[in-house]
């Protein structure tokens, strides 16, 4: 292989390498974030359960 290829070579490696932890740490990100909307979610459910009446203040 030529320099040119070695070169090209490792650049594609070097690409690979921060793919894969990049997509994990976005996929826990977007799981925290779910969860954090399906808990505020069912929150609101329950306050809005017990107080009907404040649900439609205006």
């Amino acid at each position: 292989m030529s320099l040119a290829q070695h070169a090209a070579a490792a650049s594609l490696t070097a690409l690979h390498g921060w793919v894969g932890p990049a997509t994990i740490a976005a996929g826990v990100l977007l799981l925290i974030v779910a969860l954090i909307r399906r808990t505020r979610a069912t929150l609101a459910r329950k306050r809005r359960a017990a107080r009907p009446e404040a649900a439609e203040w205006w």
